[in-house]
């Protein structure tokens, strides 16, 4: 049964564009369809097609994202890693992560400041984060503190797909932490 399972992914895997894609998105999971196919400069009807192999295979599965449909490796992450790595494609979701990584605490007040967005948008942001169990929210008198509870894990894989961001604030973070 597993030698079937690894021809059959094998004999998949010999198309070149199929093998392409699949190698994009093990080095950066959770990209959408749109960004797939800017990677790849693919037709979008070819790269439907051969996504849809890859999916049907069980080599890659789809994690709808609101309005988007995001690709992952099958096995290659925790489901802990996908849910950081969900959000941490918004940009003000990512924004937030990368302050409190550095700075290990924040208000909703600060992060406004710092971020130069209003109140009730870094609310929002911060509510996906808590309920998907990135964050901690700690009352301290008539503020609350947010923290993230596992900063070893956001940090990881944050460095690890650091690639698949193109963002200079997520390069920093990285080269702040390879000193």
């Amino acid at each position: 049964m597993i030698a079937e399972s690894c021809e059959l992914r094998n004999k998949l895997l010999e198309v070149g564009i199929r093998q392409k894609l699949f190698t994009l998105i093990s080095e950066c999971p959770g990209l959408h369809f749109r960004d797939v196919q800017r990677r790849t400069e693919a037709a979008t009807g070819n790269l439907s097609y051969h996504l849809e192999h890859l999916v049907k295979a069980g080599l890659l599965e789809t994690v709808r994202d609101g309005k988007y449909l995001r690709y992952y490796a099958c096995n290659e992450m925790s489901v802990e890693q996908i849910g950081i790595l969900k959000l941490a494609r918004l940009k003000t979701d990512r924004h937030i992560l990368l302050f409190l990584l550095q700075n290990e605490t924040s208000t909703n007040e600060q992060l406004s400041e710092i971020l130069h967005l209003s109140p009730s948008t870094v609310s929002w942001h911060i509510k996906k984060l808590v309920n998907a169990h990135i964050l901690n929210a700690s009352a301290v008198g008539r503020k609350i503190i947010y923290s993230i509870r596992d900063s070893e894990l956001v940090s990881r894989v944050l460095i690890k797909y650091k690639e698949s961001f193109l963002d200079i604030l997520v390069d920093r973070f990285v080269e702040m932490w390879e000193l």
